[in-house]
């Protein structure tokens, strides 16, 4: 019984982490899914601490400066799908807005940025300024 439970709980861990990726992107609504949830929460658990992706508000941002906005899909298509129909872990980084810059922004949370070799104060700044022109 013990093994049992154990090989259950081992298949239903690893299952988590390795979702189907045909379960992402299904919409570009900036609120995740159930799914981008679980992948987000299960990729960044080492450096997200507390924060949790549910029911937050993300930005998703890409380019080698962290300059280019991009929506929910384009960044499930192009930034992870690629990598986890390969088996391989995509490069996947975020940042916890404040309460000023979540205000800035209007009403984002974080940003979710992939592919980003630098990403400074200047350019959140820059970000936070396009999210807040978007509707």
């Amino acid at each position: 019984m013990k093994i049992l439970t154990l090989i259950i709980s081992l298949l239903l861990s690893t299952n988590l982490f390795g979702q189907s990726p045909d379960s992402l992107d299904i919409d570009n609504n900036n609120y995740l899914n159930r799914q981008e949830i679980d992948f987000l929460n299960a990729s960044l658990k080492s450096s997200r601490d507390t924060f949790d992706f549910t029911n937050k508000k993300i930005a998703f941002v890409t380019g080698s400066s962290g300059g280019k906005i991009i929506s929910k899909q384009d960044y499930f298509l192009t930034c992870v799908k690629p990598w986890t129909d390969e088996g391989l872990t995509p490069q996947v980084f975020f940042v916890r807005l404040t309460n000023d810059e979540r205000q800035k922004s209007g009403g984002y949370d974080a940003l979710v940025l992939s592919w980003v070799k630098i990403f400074t104060d200047k350019q959140k700044k820059n970000i936070i300024k396009q999210l807040r022109e978007i509707k």
